[in-house]
């Protein structure tokens, strides 16, 4: 039986996921602060070129998602993971001789597509503490915004469909989709057909600027696994974009990852990442259980989830673990996900007081006893009088 190790093991606020001023991520060393990675960026703005900043320590995720366990059993070997975003840079390390490319997706302007890339199958490096979800999968760079991030629903959907051509086993997208859409439809069917598991973000990275609250991301194709983030206490605030439909929870908040420039590191939030985190599971259940088709990947993943409000991503159940019992439906809400009423513990109580109550009961009648059989022997255990004496006048 695997071991139901809680999920989410600390606290920390959200990191930004604009272009925000550098910030300390969650379990960094405090004296380390990391930039925020931007989403898309202005058309007068030059691209990220910005190295970001060296970090020794693991991010939380390692040891909330249990990887070190994992990955005794699975770290991505054979599998391809596809991201569709702004592109992928494999200048970092983390990424490098990973990457193949399909047409321009191997220059990442913004750095989004880079960053995801690296959540989801960034290497373990000697003297780092980061590592992606399954480290030994392989990258495929599918443009699907604009070169400043724009967003683009046409290509977006046309780089589902290439990246299936391609051989995708996993696919990232990195925003969501419109399951109305008849060009998102006709994209997750030819991922069907290649037998290729399509993940995407159930709601958007960020608010809409100006403090206005935008309305819910449209509900995602049934055939996708849809995915929405959560932060290390294992909830959303309230002001965290809202979602239609969402099947399945993941770590999406204060995450660390490469930029598309140097070695030095990055931080974010969004259901984005929760979907590259995803992915990168699934790259490590396929490794694993080749035999399995996307669909039962897809399916494995649910029921291996942890029970919940929202069920939450559990990458060594997933692996490892048995799928018992039929898989959670999809969570439809637009509101933010709270952390879980704490259990009713009336019943274990009520039982503690009778055990107690009983307990004391033996323990004064073995004290009773104690004074009764010596006297009765003495007796010889004939009846007395009231008020006599025992013999010796004592």
């Amino acid at each position: 039986m695997r071991r139901r190790t809680p999920l989410f093991l600390c606290a920390a606020a959200l990191a930004a996921t604009a272009a925000l001023p550098a910030h300390a991520a969650f379990g960094a060393d405090p004296g380390v602060t990391l930039p925020g990675m931007p989403e898309r960026i202005a058309p007068d703005q030059k691209c990220t070129s910005f190295a970001g900043r060296p970090l020794a320590d693991a991010p939380w995720t390692r040891h909330a998602l249990d990887l070190d366990r994992v990955w005794q059993l699975s770290r991505g070997q054979g599998v391809t993971i596809a991201v569709i975003g702004t592109g992928v840079s494999d200048a970092p390390a983390v990424l490098r001789g990973r990457v193949r490319a399909l047409g321009e997706a191997g220059t990442d302007c913004v750095g989004r597509g880079t960053f995801l890339a690296g959540i989801a199958a960034g290497a373990a490096l000697p003297g780092e503490g980061f590592s992606g979800i399954a480290p030994q999968a392989e990258v495929l760079a599918v443009r699907g915004t604009g070169v400043r991030g724009e967003p683009d629903a046409a290509r977006l959907a046309d780089g589902i469909g290439q990246a299936a051509r391609a051989g995708a086993d996993v696919i990232a997208v990195s925003a969501p989709l419109d399951g109305a859409d008849a060009r998102v439809r006709s994209a997750l069917s030819a991922a069907a057909r290649a037998d290729a598991l399509v993940v995407v973000p159930a709601a958007a990275d960020s608010a809409p600027p100006g403090g206005a609250q935008a309305p819910p991301a449209p509900a995602p194709p049934q055939q996708a696994l849809a995915v929405v983030d959560t932060a290390p206490g294992g909830s959303r605030a309230d002001t965290t974009p809202r979602f239609t439909r969402a099947d399945l929870s993941a770590p999406g908040g204060a995450l660390v990852g490469p930029g598309p420039v140097g070695d030095g590191k990055w931080t974010g939030s969004g259901s984005s990442l929760a979907a590259a985190v995803t992915a990168g599971t699934a790259a490590l259940v396929r490794a694993y259980h080749p035999e399995l088709s996307a669909a039962r990947v897809r399916e494995r993943l649910l029921r291996t989830a942890y029970p919940g409000e929202l069920p939450a991503l559990d990458p060594y159940g997933a692996v490892a673990g048995a799928a018992s019992g039929p898989a959670p439906g999809p969570v439809a809400t637009a509101d933010a996900v709270r952390l879980r009423a704490a259990p009713d513990t009336s019943a274990p109580r009520h039982t503690a007081l009778l055990v107690a109550g009983g307990s004391a009961g033996v323990a004064l009648l073995v004290a009773l006893l104690a004074v009764v059989v010596p006297r009765g022997r003495r007796r010889g255990w004939r009846p007395g009088r009231i008020g006599e004496r025992p013999a010796g006048g004592a």
